[in-house]
């Protein structure tokens, strides 16, 4: 099996970059495979923060691998769509902070790893769409209900519908990426860096908050971290003028 992506991991974050860029880093059973592999090797490493995820040469990804849809018959085109939900969910459901880094187009399956992640920083020449019904085709890995959940049921409509590709002031507009980069890894890497600075307790508790809505789970974790020794440790190196020991 040929290497499709690159993994990095330096002190509290790491990159995942993806390899295929003969085939516009389309994402094929093998590449979801090790992405998740990826994923899952990160996760049991508790001085990683944050994962950063590019793509390389021009595309952040141009979607799942149409040649290889072709071979699908209904069985294992529903393998297809669940391995990639199964990564999708990981990566969303990570203790990890997940960075979209989107060096340059995000079509159809690209635009749902995208989505997958917790913040998305793109060049000032990308491209995004939910572009599978311009190929007679829906989303699989959970992009649908995603969108709906970031950008609400009507734009969504319109985008799934329509299969519009929007560049990107338009996504910055719909609240679908976070900031506009000329150098959008390096602004991952800063923010990478910068989350390493933070309580990571919090930020777990963020995470899980953030995918289950609850104010009963927001003062249970409210509770936990404000008494807890990284908590304390935050407070009070915030007193003292000093940078935090988080432990």
């Amino acid at each position: 099996m040929n290497i499709m992506i690159e993994l990095k991991e330096f002190d509290n974050y790491a990159t995942i970059r993806i390899m295929r860029e003969e085939k516009a880093n389309a994402m094929n059973l093998d590449l979801i495979d090790e992405i998740s592999a990826a994923v899952d090797s990160i996760e049991k490493k508790k001085n990683i923060i944050s994962v950063i995820i590019t793509g390389s040469g021009k595309f952040f990804s141009a979607g799942g691998d149409l040649s290889e849809m072709l071979k699908l018959d209904e069985n294992s085109g529903r393998i297809f769509s669940l391995k990639g939900q199964k990564l999708m969910d990981s990566i969303e459901g990570s203790e990890k902070i997940y960075i979209a880094a989107l060096n340059g187009p995000a079509y159809g399956g690209g635009m749902e790893l995208a989505l997958a992640c917790d913040i998305r920083i793109a060049s000032r020449d990308v491209k995004m769409g939910q572009t599978e019904i311009n190929v007679g085709l829906v989303t699989g890995w959970g992009g649908a209900e995603r969108l709906i959940k970031y950008v609400g049921k009507s734009i969504a409509s319109y985008l799934l519908l329509t299969g519009a590709v929007l560049d990107a002031e338009s996504a910055y507009k719909f609240g679908i990426i976070h900031k506009i980069s000329d150098n959008p890894f390096d602004d991952a890497v800063k923010i990478s860096q910068d989350l390493s600075k933070k309580n990571p307790d919090a930020l777990r508790a963020y995470k899980h908050m953030l995918n289950i809505i609850s104010f009963d789970l927001e003062s249970i974790y409210f509770g936990k971290i404000v008494s807890s020794q990284n908590g304390k440790e935050a407070i009070n190196a915030f007193f003292e003028k000093r940078v935090p020991n988080f432990k």
